[in-house]
């Protein structure tokens, strides 16, 4: 396996913490100093994402029972104040239903960015505003190639 030749772990052998900090360790157990490898393209650092998100939520699916049991003691607890017991029940009604839809008001004008980009005067002396591109549309036979199309407008001499 190319691993072993050039002395890579692949992703799938990291550990949560090698996942979490985006490389693996030395053969000592220490991890290298320096910045990020090379060798770790963005396909490597997409599968080793995905792969900590997996593990982190395994982790803590693991204390899942014991998290719901102390959330019910606190909702039955009399002691317990109202407005706990009422995000208790908020909190475990939008994990199940999801929150409330909200209204949300946006303004689509452009504004302060229209102005600056008229003021912008590019390398040609031009602004930038209100560019118009002035040109003639040319018939194109049917029977003619891509080649012949790329060709057009240009001296045959």
């Amino acid at each position: 396996m190319l691993v072993e030749v050039i002395g890579y772990k692949p992703v799938s052998e990291w550990d949560l913490e090698e996942l979490g900090r985006g490389r693996p360790k030395n053969s000592d157990g220490s991890f290298p100093s320096g910045g990020k490898p090379k060798w770790i393209t963005p396909m490597i650092e997409a599968e080793r994402k995905k792969r900590l998100a997996e593990a982190t939520h395994d982790a803590l699916m693991a204390h899942s029972d014991a998290a719901m049991r102390v959330l019910g003691e606190l909702v039955d607890d009399p002691k317990t104040p109202a407005n706990v017991r009422m995000q208790i029940a908020m909190f475990l009604y939008e994990q199940q239903h999801g929150k409330a839809a909200s209204k949300v008001s946006l303004d689509a004008t452009i504004g302060p960015r229209q102005a600056i980009a008229s003021a912008i005067v590019l390398d040609d002396g031009l602004p930038q505003g209100h560019l118009t591109i002035e040109g003639e549309l040319a018939e194109v036979d049917e029977d003619e190639t891509e080649a012949d199309r790329a060709m057009i407008g240009l001296d045959d001499d």
